[in-house]
């Protein structure tokens, strides 16, 4: 393994850092292993390079949800100067992060003669097909290839914290991108903030020197990457009344925070002023446009009818049983027409789709595409589900009759 040296600091003769911008835009879909696996245990020029890939990678996807480039050409001189390694890193970190699992060479580059021009050598990120997630290094073998297990991460991370900041840095930020806003629980909501002690960061992080923590974490607050919400409190007296401190990510503008306990699916829908953190399940089909994470979504009940309300209803629980956690599905069918929705639900299965079948979805929903070319043999979905809608409409209604009287027979 390399050896972890520090680096210079970022530039601050330019403007200070105020902040991660909201992710409802500018965001990264990025595999959970990559703050897993690779930030706790990879060299600085490791994690620069992979970070560099990742978001080159995954930054930039076409209409079906997919890479547009899979395969990255880079040259020295690219990775000196947009992904913050030193020319005598390079070698090194391809090396390692080659071994380790993370990329592979697809293309030896060639340097430049009198009988040839030269080319870049070119990468690919490594995925793995296994169903296991894999948090250890030793039995790393790509990143997971399933869905979900990725966050969107706000590009900012990747173009000022990662190719600027020592190593020491980008794992304290990481970590609590990682526990906060990169942690999903059964309801499908993500956190914002998160309890974590300093054994707690030094353990994710590996971390040796409390002395280099307590100052990383000082400075991370200082450039407004965190911030500390909630101081903790160490209890001389046993312990007892101990407490961790509260961080979250740094946000360039206010965000809500979840509710402490989660709501029913109809009190989600018809809540007034009701805010959801969208989650990072479903894949980005276009750079700088599309995010998991999306706050202050209101549903105000009194701009609504019911028939509206009942017609939201049945978007999200299509939704849900397509695939989309209970989040995105809320955003997705308070934002556009009912028949849209289905219409793109029916067509899905004629589309053409690799991987990342919901983001694919998604944008087919949101730039309201139309009806692709039918496969040869393949029936017409459409025909086939007519009606549906309207059963869907008539059980969402028999089921709002029976909450409001429920000994109604």
């Amino acid at each position: 393994m390399l050896n972890k040296s520090t680096a210079a600091p970022a530039d601050r003769s330019a403007a200070p850092f105020a902040g991660f911008a909201l992710p409802t835009s500018n965001t990264t879909y990025t595999p959970n292993q990559f703050f897993d696996v690779c930030l706790p245990h990879q060299s600085r020029g490791v994690v620069r390079l992979v970070g560099y890939l990742i978001r080159k990678t995954l930054g930039w996807c076409d209409e079906h949800g997919n890479p547009q480039n899979e395969v990255i050409g880079v040259s020295y001189l690219e990775l000196e100067r947009k992904a913050g390694l030193s020319h005598s890193m390079i070698r090194l970190a391809l090396d390692q992060a080659e071994q380790s699992g993370f990329i592979r060479c697809v293309r030896k580059g060639v340097a430049s003669s009198r009988s040839q021009s030269g080319s870049s050598a070119a990468y690919e990120l490594m995925w793995d097909e296994r169903d296991r997630y894999i948090k250890g290094p030793a039995d790393f073998r790509g990143f997971f290839a399933g869905e979900g297990n990725r966050t969107y991460i706000p590009n900012q991370f990747f173009d000022v914290l990662v190719p600027n900041e020592s190593l020491a840095m980008i794992q304290v930020v990481g970590a609590i991108i990682r526990f906060s806003i990169g942690f999903q629980n059964k309801f499908g909501h993500r956190r914002q903030r998160v309890a974590l002690s300093y054994r707690d960061i030094q353990r994710y992080t590996k971390i040796a020197s409390p002395g280099v923590l307590s100052k990383t974490i000082r400075d991370a607050i200082d450039r407004s990457y965190i911030e500390r919400v909630e101081a903790g409190y160490f209890d001389p007296n046993g312990g007892a009344l101990s407490r961790s401190a509260h961080y979250a990510v740094k946000w360039a503008q206010p965000i809500a925070h979840l509710s402490p306990a989660p709501k029913s699916e109809a009190e989600e829908i018809s809540a007034e002023n009701h805010s959801e953190n969208r989650s990072g399940t479903t894949p980005k089909t276009e750079a700088a446009t599309h995010s998991e994470n999306l706050s202050d979504i209101q549903i105000k009940q009194r701009n609504k009818t019911s028939k509206q309300q009942e017609e939201t209803a049945v978007a999200f629980e299509k939704l849900l049983e397509i695939g989309f956690d209970r989040p995105a599905a809320l955003v997705i069918a308070a934002g556009f027409p009912v028949e849209r929705i289905l219409q793109q639900i029916d067509w899905l299965p004629m589309r053409t789709v690799k991987s990342n079948r919901l983001g694919l979805l998604r944008a087919s929903i949101e730039q309201n595409w139309s009806a692709p070319q039918p496969k040869l043999g393949a029936p017409n979905s459409r025909r086939q589900s007519s009606g549906s809608f309207e059963q869907a409409l008539a059980a969402v209604e028999s089921r709002f009759r029976e909450q409001i009287n429920p000994t109604a027979s």
